[in-house]
């Protein structure tokens, strides 16, 4: 089955690919069921292109193999899944990688020496997910946000049945009174137990993001808030939450909220790159400077980068880091031989060990498309 995104290993085995009959594809497709003949018969319309641009190849052995595997690829039922927007399928001979994305993409199918990941960089260093758990007394609820997509509820298998007696307690000193619901009136230990309980349930649910890189927003009661928040362990705990008892929203609202919590970080995070990032130039540790960024990134002396996600500079870098642009023709075309270079200084940032992320390019500092944090003076 597809990976949603990829790690960062993923991106470093395939930014350091290289192989002449390198295929990559990149495929907007639709979240509809009804609509997935309609991508199946683009995917195959793609995969004809790129045989066609591969015919002078064909004398190689490999290459008819790999061209009916991706012949073959849209056959497969869990190649469109039920929250995809696009997918990426990286492809050469002893090699087929395939990511479901979850944001708009533009589709597009390219031949060449590498595979272009420059898509696949942007949907992780920009994507903007979280999950969102709505906590009240009486309900637990834990969803998927993604960029373009409606809330998903994710189950939690490891939740107790009897959850709700957690918040039970006898009133009176007869043990055989029965017990009763606190409600919003529960006492602090038993709300924080209880808290404790879904706190755990959750963490085990997300445990492929142990470093909280994707935000967790709590959707609470007014109790509750601030009982999980004492219990929490989780890196990825927003400060802010949705100041609203879960259960007066809509899903649609939820999202709403939570989609201006997350806007709040990404500011709030840029704003803390950046100046860092003037801070680390006073001291020589930081430039956006395009050619000695590439040259320092090839040198594995980068060690954050903020790029433009939205350049299309075309050209070449070579194995020193010494970077040629390439004019583009008046039809748009350029070099077959160039690619787009601030993609390759993110990749070589990624296999360097480094940290990308991007940006539109009014955000980047003077205008440039890249600004680099240095690991060393360089």
């Amino acid at each position: 089955m597809p990976h949603v995104l990829p790690t960062r290993s993923d991106l470093q085995e395939l930014s350091g690919s290289r192989h002449p009959a390198s295929v990559s594809i990149y495929l907007a497709t639709s979240p509809l069921p009804a609509a997935r003949d309609e991508s199946r018969i683009a995917l195959k319309t793609m995969v004809a292109d790129v045989a066609r641009t591969l015919h002078p190849q064909r004398s190689s052995d490999d290459v008819p193999e790999l061209l009916h595997r991706l012949e073959t690829l849209g056959d497969e039922g869990d190649l469109w899944g039920d929250s995809s927007r696009g997918i990426a399928v990286f492809a050469s001979p002893g090699t087929l990688r395939v990511f479901r994305l979850v944001g708009d993409i533009r589709s597009q199918a390219t031949v060449g020496d590498r595979f272009d990941i420059g898509t696949l960089l942007r949907a992780v260093a920009f994507d903007h997910s979280a999950h969102i758990l709505a906590l009240t007394e009486g309900s637990v609820h834990l969803y998927s946000l993604t960029n373009n997509d409606r809330l998903r509820e994710l189950d939690l298998p490891d939740l107790p049945a009897d959850l709700a007696t957690t918040l039970e307690h006898l009133t009176t000193a007869d043990q055989s009174a029965p017990p009763r619901a606190l409600g919003a009136n529960g006492d602090k230990t038993e709300q924080r137990r209880y808290c404790r309980i879904v706190h755990d349930a959750v963490l085990a649910r997300i445990a492929q993001d142990p470093a909280g890189e994707v935000p967790l927003i709590l959707a609470a009661s007014v109790d509750l808030e601030p009982a999980f928040r004492a219990v929490n362990r989780h890196r990825g705990l927003a400060e802010q939450g949705v100041h609203a008892n879960p259960e007066s929203l809509t899903p649609a609202q939820l999202a709403d909220r939570a989609r201006a919590i997350l806007h709040e970080l990404h500011v709030a995070e840029l704003t803390a790159w950046c100046e860092r990032f003037e801070l680390e130039r006073s001291r020589d540790l930081a430039t956006s400077d395009l050619g000695h960024v590439a040259r320092a990134a090839t040198a594995a002396a980068v060690g954050d980068l903020l790029f433009d996600m939205d350049s299309v500079l075309q050209g070449s870098i070579d194995d020193d880091g010494v970077l040629s642009l390439t004019d583009v023709s008046a039809d748009g075309a350029a070099d077959v031989a160039s690619y787009r270079v601030v993609d390759e200084i993110a990749a070589r940032v990624l296999r360097a060990g480094g940290t990308v992320r991007a940006a539109r390019t009014d955000d980047l500092p003077e205008g440039s498309p890249v600004a680099a944090i240095l690991r060393y003076a360089f």
